[in-house]
């Protein structure tokens, strides 16, 4: 697989990559799983935002899970590698993020009411690709949030992905000095009090000022090149979460712990960062641990040393180790 380098990494997306892209891709709206369930006054259309991408002669499908205040184009390059292996790609933006629907009216809060949802409308999504390829294996590629989200997913239909790649899966968010006990009933009691759409505290609404050392990104051209464009467009301006995120991400962690792992049945390709500041370390090694001692899979685990939390989007060195073992995986 031919990587796109650093220092042709703006010329080479602006103009190869993303007119090839533009000629495989299709998009439009999938109603959410639980449209039902939306009030008509308040202007909230329940529908999911999809891209598909058509490789020529597809040899699987792969349905991408994005994180946690990200929208697809940041997925460009790695759909490029994808469709150039011979993969058809879909790439849903989750509820609140991208051309997704809303819950809140605020353009920079992510907030949810259930966790549920989250899993719910990826299914459907998947669903609707198993219909239209039936013949077709189909793969599972997330990350952070978008890694719990797939993962509890796969535990709910075992038999819907043939395999699994988690990429910094958000299995326990880190919580920075708060311990993890006094977020659950922080979480708990805001959402009791009625105040599950109040910023979590120290959240901010988006300003455009995140840098590349503060980013979860090693290469600076990758950060860049997303970031520039979450400027210019205020769908993908998302960058805080509610008390009711911050909720249901605890129950995610929850029942992944508790439950999930154990109804895992393909092979599972697990990504680690050197440094992460979004999610447990800890959490990931004992989810591969619990996998490979007493699950009904295997969980293969890559260390990447040098990287930050979004590991797709590291330097050049890093980047051709962890397409390769993608690639490997894959076949």
């Amino acid at each position: 697989m031919e990587l796109i380098h650093e220092n042709e990494y703006l010329y080479k997306m602006n103009d190869e990559i993303e007119p090839y892209l533009a000629t495989h891709r299709q998009e439009g709206y999938v109603p959410s799983a639980e449209d039902h369930l939306h009030q008509k006054d308040t202007g909230i259309v329940g529908k999911i935002h999809v891209q598909r991408y058509l490789a020529e002669k597809p040899k699987g499908v792969i349905i991408i899970s994005h994180g946690f205040t990200e929208a697809a184009p940041k997925y460009d390059e790695m759909i490029y590698y994808f469709l150039k292996a011979g993969y058809h790609v879909y790439m849903p933006e989750h509820m609140g993020h991208g051309q997704s629907y809303r819950l809140t009216a605020d353009p920079s809060l992510v907030h949810i009411d259930t966790w549920k949802r989250y899993v719910r409308d990826f299914l459907k999504i998947c669903h609707v690709i198993k219909k239209t390829y039936p013949e077709l294996p189909l793969v599972l590629f997330a990350h952070s949030m978008g890694g719990a989200i797939g993962t509890i997913a796969a535990a709910w239909e075992p038999q819907l992905f043939q395999k699994i790649i988690l990429n910094s899966p958000m299995l326990r968010p880190l919580t920075g000095n708060v311990p993890w006990p006094l977020v659950i009933a922080i979480a708990q009691t805001k959402c009791l009090l009625g105040k599950k759409e109040d910023y979590v505290a120290g959240q901010k609404p988006y300003d455009g000022s995140e840098t590349f050392e503060t980013s979860g990104c090693t290469s600076r051209p990758r950060f860049e090149k997303y970031n520039e464009l979450r400027k210019e467009n205020k769908k993908f301006q998302v960058s805080a979460a509610s008390y009711g995120w911050l909720l249901a991400s605890v129950k995610m962690s929850w029942y992944i712990k508790y439950c999930g792992w154990k109804k895992l049945s393909a092979p599972v390709l697990l990504f680690q960062a050197e440094k992460d500041d979004f999610v447990s370390v800890n959490a990931l090694r004992k989810f591969a641990e619990k996998i490979n001692h007493r699950g009904i899979t295997s969980c293969e685990y890559v260390y990447l040393p040098g990287t930050r939390h979004e590991t797709y989007c590291s330097d050049d060195r890093t980047m051709q180790v962890y397409l390769d073992k993608i690639m490997k995986f894959l076949d």
